[in-house]
């Protein structure tokens, strides 16, 4: 290990901070724990079927991070035509919500009652504001489509009431989607009068989403820096207001690496445990409150192909526990040469306290393989074979109240002027990987002699399943 520019976590933002430096002639040295580059975005390979740590599309408003996606994939990078949807009471609905298609679904009674819901909560929220993701969610769409498409789904995911999840996840995720702009697009108008039109196709690398960070780290590896997996960072050496050095745990042994500049994207709140000397009490203890939540792939074989047309499928049905269910066969013809179809099934938990957590693979598998059964989307025996994939602190938790420890980490973390947090878990913000990518950019040029705040990455986005609408007379792609 060489060089004294590190960057800790080779995920989007890690891979993309090495990349522009490598491409400046600044060696870099990257530690990933993993035992492949990518972080979230790895892609794995089985019995020759390819499997994401979850499915990834490719649509970003940023032009650079577009360009950069082209440059590097080029041909490889391949036009997939969307189709998600959600599956409620043994039907399937369009994602995100198209009003026609939800309320033929729903039939006469349940569609008047979610109309009149709608309405009445125009009328009750008038002038008001929200405080939390509920009362968001009731403002723009009604409680009974609330009920119906978001909140059994939503607390599978975050593992709490949507009442406790703070407004900050809608802010930033949903912002400019409600009933009547769904509407308008559903009639076409968002085409017409430069209201954003939601997203119905997507980019997505030949050989799944981890093929994009291969050919970062051979091209940053070819420049002459060095990427190291399998090598966990096990403390953080800091004295005078600088990090000075970090300590590796690697092949059993231990190594201390000098540093002169480090870009983290390692959790903030791990970030904080591994300091020494260790932060003042009160900033151990926003660390000790701020949480993320956990997250289980259980990637199977199903000796059948199309099995349904979407890439993946969200889950509002309380008799599983399943959240979401992919199909690689739908994304690339690469991710399933072969008679079977991959798909993941996704499991959203907490790692200290659920059983799904500590359940054995091969259990885990056969309880994914029923759960599949009972929707209707697989046979139990149709599965022949499969792999768990755990990782820990992948989604930041906006819960009420998260605000106040963030901003102390971040505060502390600030002080250090040879420090630059990045990427999802770095920065604690649920960010798309082309956002955590534009944090690793941003931040590699802060450390080039530029100046740009990291921190404002996605904070003025628009809704992320929207992209804008062309100018009058232009084609669109």
């Amino acid at each position: 290990m060489k060089s004294p520019v590190v960057v800790v976590g080779a995920g989007p933002a890690g891979m993309a901070a090495a990349h522009l430096l490598a491409e400046r002639g600044i060696p870099t040295t990257v530690l990933e724990k993993n035992d492949d580059v990518g972080g979230l975005a790895r892609t794995f390979e089985f019995k020759g079927y390819r499997f994401d740590v979850g499915p990834h599309r490719f649509f970003t408003k940023d032009p650079e991070v577009d360009r950069f996606w082209r440059r590097l994939l080029g041909p490889d990078f391949l036009k997939v035509k969307r189709l998600t949807r959600i599956y409620y009471r043994g039907r399937f609905f369009q994602y995100p919500l198209r009003p026609l298609d939800a309320l033929w679904n729903l039939g006469l009674g349940r569609s008047l009652v979610a109309v009149l819901g709608f309405a009445a909560s125009r009328i009750a929220w008038a002038g008001r504001e929200p405080a939390n993701f509920e009362e968001w969610m009731v403002k723009h769409f009604g409680r009974a489509l609330y009920r119906t498409f978001f909140e059994g789904y939503t607390e599978k995911v975050w593992g709490i009431p949507c009442r406790e999840l703070g407004i900050e996840w809608a802010d930033q995720r949903i912002r400019n989607l409600n009933l009547l702009s769904a509407v308008r697009h559903a009639l076409g108008a968002g085409r017409r009068d430069g209201v954003r039109s939601l997203i119905e196709e997507f980019d997505y690398p030949r050989e799944g989403a981890g093929m994009l960070y291969r050919r970062m780290r051979q091209a940053v590896e070819a420049a002459g820096s060095e990427v190291f997996t399998d090598t966990e960072v096990v403390r953080v050496r800091h004295a005078g207001g600088r990090i000075e050095a970090v300590e590796v745990a690697r092949a059993g042994r231990r190594q201390t690496l000098p540093v002169d500049h480090l870009f983290c994207s390692a959790p903030i709140t791990t970030f904080a445990r591994i300091l020494d000397p260790a932060p003042p009490a009160p900033v151990l203890a926003a660390a000790a409150a701020l949480y993320y939540r956990d997250h289980v792939t259980v990637n199977l074989l199903v000796d059948r192909r199309d099995l349904f047309p979407d890439q993946w499928i969200y889950v509002h049905d309380r008799r599983v526990r399943l959240a979401r269910v992919a199909n690689y066969a739908n994304f690339s013809p690469d991710c399933a040469p072969g008679p079977q179809t991959p798909l993941s099934v996704e499991y959203f938990v907490f790692a200290n306290r659920d059983e799904l957590w500590r359940m054995e693979d091969r259990t885990l598998i056969e309880f994914a393989a029923r759960e599949l059964e009972v929707l209707g989307l697989a046979r139990a025996a149709e599965v022949t074979d499969g792999f768990v994939v755990r990782e820990k602190d992948s989604y930041p938790t906006y819960y009420t109240g998260h605000r106040e420890p963030f901003e102390t980490l971040k505060a502390y973390a600030g002080q250090f002027a040879n420090l630059q947090l990045i990427g999802r878990a770095g920065m604690y913000k649920y960010n798309n990987q082309d956002h955590a990518i534009l944090t690793g950019f941003l931040a590699a040029r802060n450390y080039l002699g530029e100046r740009h705040d990291v921190w404002s990455v996605n904070t003025e986005a628009s809704y992320h399943e929207e992209q804008p609408a062309p100018p009058p007379g232009a084609a669109r792609r």
